[in-house]
């Protein structure tokens, strides 16, 4: 028998379950069987449990992201043999389980020096931050960018990566007992969730930030548009507004959705401003081979100790509510990780 973390119905926490399942099957062709060490939790992962995700409904296997070694290999795979670690993407759920099947393209190797939470830690949140700010955002030297939720798991990457660029300048929203840690990580001017962020950005910067990491939507995605610099640019990368406490509200759904829509294209023609919007699992759908480019980038880094994922609590299976309550009321600083 296999182990899951399962959801069982759209709703609050008294949704999410560990049962007991079958063995997983033999992998097929070009598939390898992976037993899991550690599964990597995403906000992603409410917006399923609240019915909102448009890719995985429940009921459903939670989790798209883990880490673990491979047990059985496939016809026609090449590139792995049993033994190997391995860090494993799963775009459309089913991580958080003892043992997976995934196709060979789903996996990358990963060092003996690397342990298993680190490798779990940093697929989903370091590859949005990456895609955004240099695909999307082109931050260049002695730009800035505002990091909405900087304490989170993309908030804490994209820190990190902005960072690596010189003399970029990080402002990044927390809540004030996480400002002496994220300043550690790379946060010039912490503001709090009380405080007027445009207000905090414009006083230390009149022209205003090269990028906004939105991850928020609704009515704040106009105010970043009005924080941008000339050929600055708003990356939307989540909608935290549209997610309840533990329940969907279908109101707040509608409500956020409505608010985000605002974008004047004469206001970006003249102000030399862009819009744009990230998402994941679309990116691997459309384009495998710029994503798949990017993960092995961010692993080599994180490998090579270039890049520091951040782990904020580590859980059993059977702590999966207390796991999850960690990300969705914003306790966490980094990754929460699930172990079976």
């Amino acid at each position: 028998m296999v182990r899951r973390i399962i959801v069982k119905a759209i709703g609050g926490y008294d949704q999410l379950q560990v049962v007991d399942g079958p063995d997983v099957p033999a992998p097929v062709l070009n598939q390898v069987t992976v037993e899991v060490k550690a599964c990597g939790l995403n906000f992603f992962d409410t917006y399923v449990r609240q019915g909102i995700s448009p890719y995985i409904q429940p009921p459903c296997v939670l989790g798209l992201e883990c880490s673990g070694k491979v047990i059985a290999v496939g016809d026609g795979v090449t590139s792995f043999k049993i033994g190997d670690r391995v860090v494993v993407h799963t775009p459309n759920g089913g991580a958080c389980a003892e043992q997976i099947n995934v196709d060979e393209t789903s996996i990358l190797h990963i060092p003996d020096s690397m342990s298993y939470e680190i490798a779990a830690s940093f697929t989903v949140n370091y590859l949005t931050a990456y895609f955004s700010l240099f695909h999307f955002g082109g931050i260049r030297e002695g730009g800035a960018v505002l990091i909405h939720g900087a304490a989170g798991g993309v908030g804490w990457a994209a820190t990190q990566l902005a960072k690596s660029i010189p003399d970029v300048t990080v402002f990044g929203t927390a809540s004030s007992h996480k400002h002496e840690i994220i300043g550690q990580n790379g946060v010039d001017y912490p503001i709090s969730h009380s405080q007027d962020y445009k207000s905090e950005v414009l006083k230390y910067r009149k022209k205003g930030v090269s990028v906004v990491l939105d991850s928020l939507s609704g009515p704040d995605f106009m105010t970043n548009q009005q924080l941008l610099e000339p050929l600055g640019k708003v990356v939307l990368i989540g909608a935290r507004g549209m997610v309840g406490e533990e329940y969907r509200s279908l109101w707040r759904v509608l409500k956020t959705w409505w608010q985000t829509k605002t974008v004047s294209p004469h206001s970006l023609v003249m102000n030399n401003n862009g819009v744009a919007g990230f998402n994941l699992h679309e990116l691997r759908s459309k384009d495998f081979d710029t994503f798949l480019c990017g993960w092995k980038e961010i692993t080599c880094q994180v490998a090579s100790d270039k890049l520091h994922p951040r782990v904020d609590s580590v859980w059993k299976f059977e702590s999966i509510v207390e796991a999850s309550k960690q990300i969705s009321e914003r306790k966490n600083i980094g990754k929460v990780i699930i172990k079976p």
